[in-house]
């Protein structure tokens, strides 16, 4: 990103332009003009045309300079639009005569070329049935067949699936993303299909069951809107899997638990058919899942990117714009793109009774040309139509709180009109200029956010030839543009007022050169660099004009190393010798060259100049938030909402503990805590308070509200009795069990590995599922080829089994969540083998395998090993308590 010295028309628009095409050189040599179309801030009118100058030989550049070079380009579009939530489409079945529903949706999708489309997979909080009247489509499911052969999308076929086919029949080629905001209520911790009923907040449950079912949810999705002729795009795991809402429907998921959802999801989406359905994850705003806040949404993404099987199957993420401002949720945009992620924006209204102002830097600034510019592939809005206001809020809409507002109102009086409002009008001016098949290209940034008081500025290289910039004036004062064609070299001019929105488009500029002695300028001299705040300033001094023509400007070039200045970054006028550039990265060194334009070409290069860049003034960080929840002799603290970084990353968190409210003093419990925390060997019936305090680069932060937790006893949490086998060291090696070795080999608790260099570690020295035994141990699986090797935990049998059903159980777990392991029953050694996939969780589960008819004669062995074929590296876990049963 580059920022310039901003620049304050004096002139009336008209007489500036004219004044400009009046003493360009060679005026009326080159070609046409580009096509420029423009809405005001009050958007009256919608769309008009804007006078621009003809592209001519560089002169005097005045106002904000963008350079834009439609042969460098870098990610893949793939649209725009907004979302049919079932109250949108309510509106139009309801509000509108089929003839009127047919003309706003042939506008939307058709005129105004909407391309993608945000839809619920089951109910969200835009709905007209109130808040009794949420669903899902397997709300009476069992929690046990995992087939889920009651689901059903009846309620969706009311007004939704007629909506989105009348669209499709408008616009085949529509993008549609679908989204969950709850999974079924029996595969959450409330019970409650809302994500805060009375004040507790859901959590999923993560088990292979839950896991294994809600893929099934998802396939049987696909499969039934297929079989209507409505092909989905693609899907996010959850709608704002970080947040839970107190009056519609919400879920936390932890990013653990959702790399072992996707591991799960995709290959039973592929085995369905549904492969080319991209699958995202996060679908939460920008700051819940930046890593420079430390929310434990960050690992919504990161985690599922980070890890092996998930991050191969998973697509990229989607990102929410609520609560945000700043560059540092771009610059984690970025890092996802060059991870080879796609990102695509998948919801922002305006919330609150806000000004078209607001609504544009929010919608503009912020999630078209800001997210745009870091790398998302789409963008796409919440509700397309609802009502007009009615008793302070757009209709309908379940929960009762601040007005929501839609892109377009529907009229209520039989007309069916509609209304377009700023979102919408940013949407029409990103599709004139983003064509389909574009990819952006480069362009100059003059600030990027709602903070940016400048032109914003984003570029498209289209399939056509043709080029598309989208401007945006966010300052209070009407604004000049310079606008460079690169390859050509050739400007053209325009203004804006503030708020203006102008789409500009147009193919390579032809002509003929300026007539008359014209040459190349001096090189520039005095080339200085200085850092501050996050912002890099060069100075120079101007070469002298080298004919009648004068200086055009300077174009600014960027290395990350000596002598490798060839970035283009900015342009700055002809009578200016400073820029900015914001586009860095605090600690690192840049290096620059400034080259002089006239009609004559670019100048020699100028001396080199390198600066490190200085990070901004930053603050302490603000309180985190913390939720406990008791189990056996212990509590585990999580982070239910972190704090703002208030500028610099957070790099850690302290707890603090005492056993009277407000009694922990100043001495952490744990410095450097990492969230989820288990906080064990603690007495049972005792309440325990807690705090958290976050710290970054500046210090220490203040200390947030008091939670508490009262351990008590899981009566689901105890030993077993002795069984054919029952070992109190799954890892001493050592004879601990019930009964002699079994003979012929077998050893009561033998670790078999392949290759040797796993390891058991922890012996007896883990506190096992009671919370308060020391009697469980580490395991931990190294694999160096993903389609070779096993290793195996294993405890057998003294005797043979006899016949009758055999049942082995043992409790494990994982060590971050989301391990794929494989639990096996063997007879005799390693024969008559009986498989079940399980994925772990971080906290403690009992794991069951059944052998209905093992052989009689044979002995048994419980195996514990990793899944084949879905790791390369090392995998760690707890296990306990191993047991055989007849």
């Amino acid at each position: 990103m580059t920022i310039l010295r901003k620049f304050d028309s004096s002139t009336a628009a008209a007489d500036a332009i004219e004044t400009l095409n009046q003493t360009l050189p060679g005026r009326g040599l080159m070609g046409d003009a580009p096509v420029g179309q423009r809405t005001p801030v009050n958007l009256s009118p919608t769309i008009a045309d804007v006078t621009m100058t003809a592209f001519a030989p560089l002169t005097g550049l005045p106002g904000a300079t963008i350079y834009v070079d439609g042969t460098e380009t870098y990610q893949q579009m793939y649209g725009a639009g907004a979302s049919l939530t079932e109250s949108s489409c309510y509106v139009l079945q309801t509000n509108c005569t089929p003839a009127q529903r047919k003309a706003n949706l042939t506008t939307a999708f058709g005129t105004d070329g909407f391309s993608t489309c945000r839809i619920c997979i089951g109910a969200s909080d835009f709905t007209h049935r109130g808040q009794t009247g949420y669903y899902t489509y397997c709300d009476d499911w069992d929690g046990v067949d995992v087939t889920m052969p009651t689901f059903t999308i009846q309620k969706d076929r009311e007004f939704i699936i007629p909506t989105l086919r009348e669209a499709l029949a408008i616009n085949p080629k529509i993008k549609f993303i679908a989204s969950p905001w709850t999974p079924p209520a029996i595969m959450k911790t409330t019970n409650s299909l809302i994500g805060r009923p009375d004040g507790v907040t859901s959590y999923f449950i993560g088990n292979t069951t839950n896991y294994t079912a809600y893929a099934n949810y998802f396939v049987k999705f696909l499969k039934a809107y297929a079989e209507l002729g409505i092909p989905i795009w693609a899907i996010t795991t959850q709608n704002e899997a970080g947040y839970t809402p107190p009056t519609y429907p919400g879920c936390i998921w932890t990013g653990a638990q959702m790399a072992a959802f996707v591991n799960i999801l995709k290959p039973a989406m592929s085995a369905a058919g549904f492969g080319h359905v991209r699958v995202l994850v996060g679908d939460h705003n920008w700051h819940n899942l930046s890593g420079y806040t430390g929310a434990n949404g960050g690992h919504l993404v990161r985690d599922v990117f980070a890890e092996v099987m998930a991050g191969d199957l998973v697509d990229g993420a989607a990102v929410h714009g609520y609560s945000t401002t700043g560059k540092n949720e771009f610059e984690l945009v970025r890092t996802w793109s060059r991870n080879a992620k796609e990102t695509h924006f998948t919801e922002m209204c305006l919330v609150g009774s806000l000004s078209n102002k607001v609504s544009l830097q929010q919608h503009l600034a912020n999630a078209i040309i800001g997210g745009i510019r870091a790398g998302q592939n789409s963008v796409t809005f919440w509700n397309l139509f609802l009502r007009p206001l009615s008793g302070g809020r757009y209709q309908p809409f379940a929960p009762s709180y601040a007005q929501v507002a839609p892109c377009a109102t529907i009229s209520t009086d039989g007309n069916g009109t509609m209304v377009k409002r700023p979102e919408y009008m940013a949407l029409v001016h990103l599709l004139k200029v983003m064509k389909p098949g574009a990819r952006r290209c480069y362009s100059t940034t003059i600030g990027v956010g709602e903070a940016s008081l400048e032109v914003q500025n984003v570029a498209f290289a289209n399939r056509d030839g043709t080029t598309g910039v989208l401007l945006y004036n966010n300052a209070d004062t009407t604004k000049s543009v310079s606008l460079i064609d690169g390859p050509s070299g050739l400007v053209s001019y325009l203004t804006l007022a503030s708020g203006d929105i102008v789409s500009v488009n147009y193919t390579a500029p032809k002509g003929v050169p300026a007539t008359g002695t014209v040459s190349a300028p001096g090189p520039v001299t005095g080339l200085s660099a200085s850092s501050v705040s996050n912002t890099n300033t060069l100075a120079w001094t101007a070469p002298a004009a080298p004919d009648a023509g004068g200086l055009g400007g300077f174009l600014i070039k960027r290395g990350a190393a000596a002598g490798a200045a060839t970035l283009v970054v900015g342009a700055a006028a002809a009578g200016e010798t400073s820029f900015a550039d914001i586009d860095v990265v605090a600690g690192t060194t840049y290096f620059y060259q400034v080259f002089a334009l006239s009609a004559g070409g670019l100048s020699a290069s100028s001396p080199e100049a390198s600066v490190t860049t200085v990070g901004a003034t930053t603050a302490v960080p603000g309180a985190p938030t913390i939720a406990v929840t008791p189990g056996n002799a212990q509590n585990v603290v999580v982070l239910s909402s972190a704090p703002a970084d208030n500028g610099s990353a957070i790099t850690s968190y302290n707890l603090y503990r005492s056993t009277t409210p407000g009694g922990q003093g100043t001495t952490p419990l744990v410095t450097g805590v990492t969230f989820p925390y288990t906080d064990t060997g603690l007495t049972n019936g005792t309440p325990y308070y807690y705090t958290a305090s976050a710290v970054n680069g500046v210090g220490q932060g203040p200390k947030g509200v008091e939670q508490s937790g009262t351990p008590t006893v899981a009566s689901a949490n105890v030993k077993p009795g002795p069984g054919l086998l029952i070992s109190d060291d799954t890892g001493g090696n050592a004879q601990t069990a019930k009964g002699a070795f079994p003979g012929s080999g077998w050893s009561n608790t033998s670790y078999t590995y392949t290759p040797a260099t796993s390891a058991s570690s922890n012996r007896n020295a883990v506190i096992g599922p009671d919370g308060v035994t020391q009697d469980a141990s580490t395991q931990t699986f190294t694999n160096t080829g993903t389609t070779s090797g096993y290793a195996s935990v294993e405890c057998g049998t003294p005797t043979a089994v006899g016949s009758g059903t055999l049942t082995g159980s043992i409790w494990l777990r994982g060590k971050v969540g989301g391990e794929l392991l494989e639990l096996t029953l063997m007879a005799d050694p390693h024969t008559n083998i009986l498989k079940q996939n399980i994925t772990l969780t971080t906290s403690w589960a009992k794991y069951t395998i059944v052998q209905p008819s093992p052989t009689a004669a044979n002995k048994a062995v419980l195996g514990v090993g990793y899944r084949p074929n879905t790791f390369n590296g090392s995998m760690s876990f707890d296990s306990a308590w191993p047991n055989l049963t007849k």
